[in-house]
């Protein structure tokens, strides 16, 4: 395996790479070679430090990348790495345009490899305990869908650290298609997909502020396909209020309402709540369900996931048409307020 990309995210999804018993992290490719040794000395492995990506293609003892790069690279990455004869796991998104996941398309399809986008949320245990609740039918038919986002501040100094220039290129408009609803709200989007299936109807109101990324407060309603269910996202920022996290200071709720009941998943990102991480409510009665619920967990178990695919031949999760349905929701969020009407995000092409 090579990582490309040491910035504040590898902190998070290298781990799990680490770990896995099939699995050596060989080569540590990033432009800023300091910053990849510190990475490696952290780690406590010894790796080559490349910083062109070059060199990771044209390196015959590399079988797969992770992608942990800005995303304007993503599409670029993503297709030359899969032509150089690479498994490609790409952080999200996968793209900033549908032309660009076009491009993509063409790449899997002539791939005699595997291809995902990198989605810590789908493998989380409470998410995934969600998941296992709502396929057996413990809540009955869904109707409702609430995920609820705050962005706080932290209540004390943490080990997790931002890197400078993680900021920069975010805040570049001409770089990114939008700003913290395209950004992290992927994950939402994403586990939704997962849950409860394709959208096709979008309604939202974007609010936009002074700092590009910043977009709060937000909101928006999905229809899922072939379903009587709606979807709410709230995204909102509490400056003043203080939140514990062992990484970024934001956590989420969510709320999935069954014609039996309800399931809560309490916490994600952050710690906010002291309450079990999942809760299936039944009105006059509330299980409390414990399941590993440091975030991080999402990460380990998605690179694991990554390396057993390939060693068992198999598909990963969020492949390529899920990716493109998710990059399309994420885009129609902003259609559908600019417009102030319905969007279809299988409309965008």
């Amino acid at each position: 395996m090579a990582i490309v990309g040491c910035g504040t995210i590898s902190q998070l999804n290298v781990p799990g790479y680490l770990r896995h018993e099939n699995c050596e992290v060989t080569v540590l490719c990033d432009p800023n070679r300091e910053r990849a040794q510190q990475k490696a000395k952290h780690w406590g492995i010894s790796p080559r430090i490349v910083t062109e990506y070059d060199d990771v293609l044209n390196d015959s003892q590399i079988d797969a990348v992770e992608l942990l790069t800005p995303k304007f690279m993503h599409p670029e990455q993503i297709i030359a790495g899969l032509d150089a004869g690479k498994h490609v796991s790409c952080q999200k998104p996968i793209a900033t345009t549908m032309a660009e996941t076009d491009q993509i398309s063409a790449a899997v399809d002539r791939a005699g490899t595997k291809f995902r986008t990198t989605e810590n949320f789908l493998h989380y245990p409470p998410i995934v305990k969600a998941k296992e609740l709502l396929d057996a039918g413990v809540i009955g038919e869904p109707s409702m869908l609430r995920v609820r986002t705050v962005r706080a501040n932290h209540t004390d100094d943490v080990d997790f650290q931002l890197e400078p220039e993680a900021l920069v290129w975010r805040r570049d408009a001409d770089k990114n298609a939008g700003g913290l609803l395209y950004d992290d709200g992927w994950h939402k989007y994403a586990t939704a997909i997962w849950w409860l299936g394709d959208v096709e109807k979008v309604i939202s109101m974007v609010t936009k502020t002074d700092d590009f990324m910043v977009e709060t407060p937000s909101a928006a309603i999905f229809k899922f396909k072939d379903r009587s269910c709606l979807g709410v996202f709230e995204y909102s920022s509490a400056d003043e209020m203080q939140i514990r996290s062992k990484y970024y200071p934001a956590d989420e709720f969510f709320e999935i309402q069954g014609s039996k009941g309800s399931i809560w998943v309490t916490r994600c990102t952050g710690e906010m709540l002291d309450l079990p991480p999942v809760m299936v409510v039944k009105g006059t009665s509330t299980e409390g369900i414990q399941v590993p619920m440091d975030w991080i967990e999402g990460f380990n178990r998605s690179a694991r996931h990554f390396i057993d695919c390939i060693v068992r031949d198999e598909q990963p999760n969020m492949d390529f048409d899920f990716s493109r349905h998710t990059l399309q929701v994420a885009l129609s969020i902003y259609q559908a307020s600019e417009k102030e009407q319905p969007v279809d995000p299988r409309s965008l092409v």
